[in-house]
């Protein structure tokens, strides 16, 4: 159970988040400012920087399933269980669990990475931290060396572009938290299926 002391410091960084995402679905990317976000927060500028190295990070903070907070629960999954598949129940299942309005979050967020690519290169980095941190856990599962062995990297590497796919193809379409979590089922279904369909 967390303490206090970080609960409030959960509590400043997603109000700050917020902020910071809100702001910038107002002005754009361009016409928000650190003093503006603290501004909205109720923190000081400080306080935001000490959070954030830069407004794009805290945009993308935002509560709406980062990359890397879905990975949250894969330790859980049997140790004999394939990685993928581990991957595959653990991001589906986090995608099950979203509402209408983390789905509605979810999407105007893509939305502006889109349109913003300072945003885009955020969201690169992020993507990378999800790789790194994928490969980490695979190469601890499997007793091989993260840097130097190739399955982890390949594992990683396939995770990420699985779930990039499915958030493209779910942003295409119109559909909410049910469809983003089907498609990323369908997504590590056809990796461990060895993409043997171009259905």
């Amino acid at each position: 159970m967390l303490g206090l002391r970080e609960r409030k410091k959960r509590l400043t960084r997603r109000t700050i988040a917020e902020a910071a995402f809100e702001l910038t679905l107002e002005r754009g990317l361009d016409g928000v400012t650190i003093d503006q976000i603290a501004e909205r927060a109720f923190v000081s500028p400080r306080t935001v920087s000490n959070y954030f190295p830069s407004k794009e990070a805290a945009v993308l903070a935002v509560e709406g399933f980062a990359p890397l907070d879905l990975l949250d629960g894969v330790e859980s999954r049997p140790a004999d269980e394939p990685p993928l598949q581990s991957l595959r129940e653990t991001l589906v299942a986090h995608m099950r669990g979203m509402s209408a309005a983390d789905a509605t979050v979810l999407r105007r967020r893509e939305e502006l990475i889109d349109r913003h690519p300072t945003l885009q290169l955020q969201r690169a980095a992020q993507y990378d931290a999800f790789e790194d941190a994928v490969r980490a856990l695979v190469a601890e599962r499997a007793g091989l060396d993260a840097e130097a062995d190739r399955y982890p990297r390949l594992v990683a590497g396939a995770a990420s572009t699985a779930v990039k796919t499915a958030m493209r193809m779910w942003m295409l379409g119109d559909g909410g938290a049910t469809e983003i979590a089907e498609l990323v089922d369908q997504a590590f279904h056809d990796l461990e299926a060895g993409l043997s369909s171009a259905e």
